[in-house]
């Protein structure tokens, strides 16, 4: 089961990485004119043109209108047509040397839904601004009236040719498949109270759906603060710019406003929702080193606030393809996005059972129930996975893996109840009873079924050798340094936090790889290297004080790493078992069917 953070979204492949970017000083740029390596464009290549004259434009502004300086930060708000110049803005301002750029996007339909039900805001974007003015960051403002495009020389139809390049043209009958059904979703699945804050991300294709659900929650919950956020499509990306080009400093910096606006949404219990469909390419080429050290410092820094937030508050990651999630996972539609995003759409109805949520839960809870029968009553304390040859039916030694349970851990299904009572579900798709393991007793070797999309890329044919509950070797066929790196950078990644039970999954009926993490975990059993939950030890969420909480959570050892990343293990060649005190071997699940 896994919650992928801001950004979550986080998630892709690489093939190639690029070296971290010098400092100003090192690169030898004059704050006063272009770099050395400006584009220089031609009419043989209109784009680089195109581009060309933007830059000139972006060194005109930060060199001699703002006079960005080194370190400065740099606040822009601008409206959705000019996000490529903005993004290649963030991008020359980072190659100078600058503090962390903050974009602001206006959203006019969001803000007219807004003042049409009289909602409050949330205080985080307030306190942002107030921090940026203290650190005398530059602010500049881009609008209909102060186009950058007609600042930049561009003409209309190379201004039009840019701003279609942010938008995807659906046809009508496939965004009428993609539609999600906000009663389901919010009612039924987070299970909104009324007056409840809400918070939801999603990619831009989402936008359609995304104002339906907050329209609805307007008018069933009332006028709540709600906070949108918005995944550009690439190549127009903030993260990845960001990652690419921002100094070390940057990437390792975490604002007290970050803090302080992750602590607003705790204090206010503020249900959140992720509309899942990223392009698993979208970091592809970028320095797996960088995206680590900024992970790790996020983390770090929210660490806490994340734990708690996953206790109290409910939160739910929704499976909802977009034309880059979809072309991956269809590639016999080759570069057609839109066939893809056909087929993706009639397949994620079946994926994420829509109007038979509740049915599937309770039949997952009953798995969970009989696994914590097995616990209480004969003793179960091991979960063991053997891959078999699917001639001979024997074990091929790949996996061989032998997982210890703590004294305190219990099984769970999809359903969580905060500590107020509030009940919801956590992921849609979901197909898992999952547990939290004794981080000292992983013993054994295991070999990944299926790629694992850590940071923005794909990492294919994971092993793993564990000793004492530590991985003592790790390796893979492709990018095998990048998985080296994350285990390197967060403490207790070399460890588990997380085994999942899965079988008779329809996602695994439908025999693809979806190089997403919520799909694919939940086609097969997975572990998860990292942190732990709380709420799959006995009495754990019952413990008011932090303090004592975490003590009693290391009292049995459960993994509190600033990271998990789930990768897959099962499949029809995997055998699982259970394990009692006294060795008595008990079958769990055999040819992809629970056997309980």
């Amino acid at each position: 089961m896994g919650l992928n953070g801001i950004n979550n979204s986080f998630i892709a492949k690489l093939y190639e990485t690029t070296k971290p970017q010098k400092s100003a000083q090192q690169q030898n740029i004059n704050f006063k004119g272009l770099q050395a390596d400006t584009v220089s464009f031609t009419n043989k290549d209109r784009k680089a043109e195109v581009e060309g004259k933007m830059i000139n434009y972006i060194h005109k502004i930060l060199n001699d209108d703002i006079k960005l300086q080194p370190d400065q930060p740099l606040k822009i708000k601008t409206q959705k047509e000019h996000i490529p110049f903005v993004n290649l803005m963030m991008q020359e301002a980072y190659k100078m040397g600058s503090g962390r750029v903050v974009v602001e996007i206006e959203e006019p339909e969001l803000e007219a839904l807004r003042k049409k039900y009289n909602a409050p805001e949330f205080e985080c974007k307030k306190k942002r601004d107030e921090e940026l003015r203290k650190e005398s960051a530059a602010f500049i403002e881009f609008n209909s009236a102060n186009s950058p495009y007609t600042k930049a020389g561009l003409s209309s139809e190379e201004a039009k040719k840019l701003i279609n390049s942010t938008k995807v043209d659906i046809p009508k009958d496939i965004q009428k498949k993609l539609e999600v059904n906000p009663a389901e979703l919010i009612d039924d699945i987070l299970n909104v109270k009324e007056g409840q804050p809400v918070r939801i991300g999603g990619e831009r294709e989402h936008e359609p759906n995304i104002l339906k659900l907050v329209e609805y929650i307007y008018q069933t919950k009332g006028p709540v603060p709600i906070e949108v956020n918005y995944n550009e499509r690439h190549p127009n990306n903030f993260g990845r710019t960001k990652l690419q080009y921002a100094s070390d400093k940057v990437l390792e910096e975490v604002p007290q406003s970050m803090i302080e606006q992750f602590q607003e949404y705790l204090d206010k219990n503020t249900a959140r929702l992720f509309l899942d469909g990223d392009d698993p390419n979208e970091l592809e080429g970028v320095d797996p080193k960088r995206i680590s050290k900024n992970s790790a410092a996020v983390g770090k820094a929210l660490k806490d606030i994340r734990n708690k937030m996953i206790v109290e508050c409910p939160w739910n990651i929704y499976y909802a393809p977009t034309t880059k999630s979809a072309i991956s996972a269809y590639p016999e539609f080759g570069t057609d996005e839109i066939k893809a995003l056909d087929k993706a759409a009639d397949d994620a109805r079946k994926i994420n059972r829509v109007g038979k949520v509740h049915e599937h839960t309770d039949k997952l809870q009953q798995v969970a129930n009989s696994l914590n029968d097995l616990i209480k009553n004969q003793g179960l304390d091991t979960v063991h996975f053997i891959s078999v040859d699917p001639a001979t039916k024997k074990p091929d030694g790949k996996t061989d893996l032998y997982i210890g349970l703590s004294e305190k851990s219990k099984f769970q299904a999809a359903k969580e109840t905060t500590p107020s009572g509030q009940t919801y579900i956590a992921n849609t798709p979901t197909e898992e009873a999952f547990s939290t393991p004794d981080k000292t007793k992983t013993r054994g070797v295991v070999c990944a079924t299926m790629p694992l999309n850590l940071n923005g890329n794909l990492v294919k044919g994971i092993q793993m050798k564990f000793e004492n509950g530590k991985a003592v070797e790790v390796k893979a066929d492709e990018n095998e340094e990048i998985l080296k790196e994350h285990v390197k950078m967060h403490e207790d990644a070399d460890m588990l936090g997380e085994v999942a039970l899965v079988a008779g999954s329809p996602i695994f009926d439908l025999g693809r790889v979806f190089n997403n993490t919520l799909l694919d975990e939940n086609a097969a059993c997975h572990i998860a290297i990292g942190s732990g939950y709380s709420s799959c030890i006995e009495g754990a969420d019952e413990i008011k004080n932090n303090e004592e909480k975490k003590a009693y959570l290391e009292k049995y050892n459960v993994n509190d790493s600033t990271t998990h990343n789930d990768f897959m293990i099962g499949g029809p060649n995997v055998v699982v078992e259970g394990i009692t005190k006294d060795g008595k071997h008990i079958t769990l699940i055999q040819d992809n069917k629970f056997q309980i």
